[in-house]
């Protein structure tokens, strides 16, 4: 299927993989917290949290690999938005600006 036949939801220059796992950010303050990620592409992420980031806030985010082989992925990524999805409850979305 062509990119022009797709729906415009669905057009984006990278696959987004759905995936469970926990992971941990590290905030421009030097807080550290344990997320879930929901989703990962080669240019973002988009988490669940406890509470809400900042947009434009700038974080290190890891997720441990699951085998030994592999390390884990580390990036410095930025918040593009976060909005509360339920009480206590936040989805933030992030753009990945350089892997580690």
């Amino acid at each position: 299927m062509a990119m022009s036949d797709r729906r415009y939801s669905e057009k984006r220059d990278f696959m987004r993989m759905q995936i469970d796992s926990t992971a941990q950010i590290t905030r421009s303050s030097g807080e550290s917290m344990s997320v879930r990620c929901s989703n990962l592409s080669s240019s973002g992420v988009l988490l669940e949290a406890s509470e809400a980031i900042p947009d434009g806030e700038q974080l290190i985010i890891t997720i441990p690999s699951e085998r030994p082989e592999f390390p884990d992925f580390c990036a410095e990524a930025r918040v593009v938005r976060s909005h509360e999805q339920a009480e206590d409850r936040f989805s933030i979305a992030l753009t990945i600006e350089r892997i580690k």
